[in-house]
């Protein structure tokens, strides 16, 4: 490897992987400084450079800050009833990042990290390589009715026990630059860290064994250290073999996780003791009582005398529970009726946990997509999911969601799968993450050229005739077709088509910030799944009158509630619409320097408010010499050479373009007579809402001609559902 130097660009590409707001170490600095001011990236460079070039680093940049927290209280102050938790100045962090990036691009340059050591490894897929591996291994076994002998090792506190020296030689030993070699020398030296316990300090602890934990380089450290253990086993020529001419496997490796394949007793034996061996010289331990091994004799399980220590000690042989491998349970095959409950009751349990918070309707399902869906992601390919397993999983969800007030008991099912863009809710379907994992890990294994996963590939251990896009694509279309096309739950894509911008129609969608009872409520009513009078009625064929239960006029539909009804249209028709005006008002008010308050909805109109840049009249009736029929806009800004006549509607969402329309025209009289007597040019702005959020083509247009910039679309639109919610509410039982 050549003397490294670091340069401005290095720091500017790795400093975009340090988080912004994590908390930092002694130098208390965030990472969102160090992506914003750029000036200093060259400065950085120099100073790095001198390190390096020196071999010298500041204590402070070495020194950490552990925050032990306690576990258990009732268990008091016991040592190891604390967890450590240690922050790393963002600095020290930024520094080894550039510098592991650089050794991680020599290590593949140089193809010297093993196949068997996946972890920290770029391009791969991690513990799920080892998983299906592993699973390709047993189910060959059970197949061919072969023998196979496996011990799973596990290290006490590895990450501890690592000697420093023998980090060096590993580093030498695979040609690391001497500068580079040089300073992680120097720097493990000083490699201490300071304890506390609240805010109350316990003093330093220099670290003279193991590695910091927190940093990109120290898990890549481990890893080289772990080297030459792969490269002993690989030369054993030892493993299983799938077949007669196939690539033998002896171990596979994730970390400090190591897995041992024999076809015989003796090998495994011999596999074991040359762990055992390489380990004590580097003075790491066994956790004997991690440890396990078990042997089958033509593909079943038999009783073995486990593997006998040389401190008297034994690696134990199966006991009647399973091992834990990398998450999933195993023995002689892996457990799959046993994982899958623990899984989706854990999953269940993660969903019920986020539906009880007070998260907003988006972070709620961002919430269960993030923390929620990824327990049953993992376990895609390896556990053998049935297609009425995973669609049970989906009801619990939509259940929980009922239960929590958070999805409408008869609100669409497909529309709750779609993304948030295109007027769903984003969820994600556990039944479609699953398949899309395994998609995606075909297409993975199927490009791969590591011996192990083209015997994956050989074994056919997974079938997927589509790339992971493919599917994802066909399934989305597919759920947006059957949404469309349902006569009731695709009535609203029916009412805006070609007279919305659909764009925008989402927003409140994808910006998701109303709470998920809400969120859940106006979907249900763009669906047409409330129970209406009309639905109880027509859909249901009840005995119910269909008219509206106020005006006794109409059928009670949603779009008659919440824009028709005449008993409520001066009233929550008009409380709606006035806050929608307020808004503007408010926003007005704050570009030509008028009083106004610090938030929207503390805001009051005044009839009239002026300054010497313009006046703003509120719902003021405008004098005349001839007297148009309509002459009270709800907002009229007059400046010193313009006047803009705004009036807000919030009609069905069907019918925004003919209330747009209607504005324009139903102004023209008072626009002409005000061009007449104050001869300055006046224009009609309609701002104009759909009562379930239809956004019209034009409204983008017309507010920019106000030139309001406080005020979103968005907003204007959460302001109207918002109404639109407290009618439904208030006037129809959610039966």
């Amino acid at each position: 490897m050549e003397q490294m130097e670091i340069t401005t660009e290095m720091i500017s590409k790795r400093v975009q992987k340090v988080k912004n707001w994590t908390s930092p170490g002694s130098d208390q600095l965030h990472g969102f400084w160090l992506k914003h001011l750029i000036s200093l990236h060259g400065k950085m460079a120099q100073q790095f450079n001198e390190m390096l070039q020196k071999g010298s680093i500041s204590e402070w940049l070495t020194t950490g800050r552990t925050y032990l927290i306690q576990k258990d209280p009732a268990k008091g102050a016991a040592p190891g009833n604390y967890r450590p938790i240690t922050c790393l100045p963002t600095m020290f962090k930024l520094l080894t990042g550039i510098i592991a990036d650089r050794i991680q691009d020599y290590l593949e340059e140089k193809n010297i990290l093993p196949d068997e050591q996946k972890g920290n490894k770029r391009k791969s897929r991690g513990t799920k390589d080892q998983l299906l591996i592993d699973k390709m291994i047993l189910e060959n076994c059970k197949s061919r009715k072969a023998n196979l002998h496996m011990t799973w090792i596990d290290y006490k506190k590895a990450f501890d026990s690592l000697p420093h020296s023998w980090i060096i030689k590993c580093l030498d030993a695979i040609g690391i630059s001497k500068n580079v070699g040089t300073f992680i020398e120097n720097m493990m030296e000083h490699w201490k860290t300071e304890l506390f316990v609240g805010n109350e300090s316990y003093g330093l602890v220099n670290i003279r064994r193991g590695i910091f934990q927190g940093d990109s380089l120290s898990p890549l450290l481990f890893i080289i250290a772990m080297i030459p253990l792969s490269t002993i086993l690989q030369k054993t020529n030892l493993g299983y073999q799938t077949s007669k001419n196939s690539h033998k496997i002896s171990h596979l490796m994730y970390m400090d996780d190591l897995k041992l394949y024999g076809k015989t007793e003796t090998e495994i034996q011999s596999l074991t003791n040359t762990v055992r061996i390489f380990s004590t010289d580097i003075n790491m331990e066994f956790g004997l009582d991690k440890c396990l091994t078990v042997a089958l004799k033509k593909g079943k399980i038999i009783e073995s005398e486990g593997i006998n220590m040389p401190n008297g000690q034994k690696i134990k042989c199966h006991q009647p529970e399973a091992y834990k491998y990398l998450g999933i349970l195993q023995l002689d095959n892996i457990k799959h009726e046993h994982v899958k409950t623990v899984v989706s009751k854990e999953y269940t349990q993660r969903v019920r946990k986020i539906l009880k918070s007070k998260l907003n309707g988006g972070n709620t399902i961002k919430a269960i997509n993030t923390w929620a869906i990824p327990v049953i992601r993992y376990t895609a390919g390896i556990i053998n999911w049935t297609q009425a397993e995973l669609d049970n999983l989906d009801r619990k969800t939509r259940k929980l969601m009922t239960i929590h007030h958070s999805l409408h008991p008869r609100s669409d099912v497909d529309r709750l799968y779609l993304p948030r863009r295109s007027g769903g809710r984003g969820l994600l379907q556990v039944k479609q993450a699953v398949k899309e994992e395994e998609h995606a890990l075909a297409e993975y294994v199927k490009q791969s050229e590591e011996p192990a996963l083209i015997e994956v590939k050989n074994q056919k251990l997974l079938k997927a005739q589509q790339t992971k896009n493919q599917y994802k694509k066909t399934a989305l279309q597919t759920r947006a077709d059957s949404w469309h096309n349902k006569t009731l739950h695709g009535k609203f894509l029916d009412k805006i088509e070609g007279k919305a911008d659909k764009e925008k129609t989402w927003l409140w969608l994808t910006n998701g910030t109303l709470k998920k009872e809400t969120e859940g409520l106006i979907l249900a009513a763009q669906e047409q799944a409330i129970r209406t009078n009309a639905i109880k009625a027509k859909i249901e064929k009840s005995a119910d009158d269909p008219k509206c239960r106020l005006c006794k006029e109409t059928d009670e539909t949603i779009d008659h509630i919440l824009s028709c009804c005449k008993k409520i249209a001066q009233t929550d028709y008009k409380q709606r619409h006035n806050y929608v005006a307020q808004m503007i008002h408010w926003n007005l008010c704050l570009k030509y320097h008028l009083p106004a308050v610090k938030n929207w909805w503390d805001h009051k109109p005044a009839k009239v408010v002026e300054n010497e840049h313009a006046k703003i009249l509120w719902d003021f009736r405008i004098q005349t010499a001839k007297v148009p029929e309509d002459n009270t806009p709800d907002i009229t800004v007059v400046e010193k050479n313009k006047v803009w006549i705004i009036d807000v509607a919030i009609p069905g969402d069907s019918r925004i373009e003919e209330k747009q329309q209607e504005k324009l025209s139903r102004y023209q009289d008072l626009k002409i007579e005000l061009q007449r007597l104050w001869q300055k040019p006046v224009q009609v702005v309609p701002v104009v809402m759909g009562t379930l959020g239809a956004v019209p083509k034009d409204l983008s247009r017309h507010l920019e001609t106000i030139d309001i910039d406080k005020i979103t679309i968005c907003q204007l639109q959460k302001a109207t559902l918002l109404g639109s919610a407290r009618i439904i509410r208030k006037y129809i039982t959610q039966s």
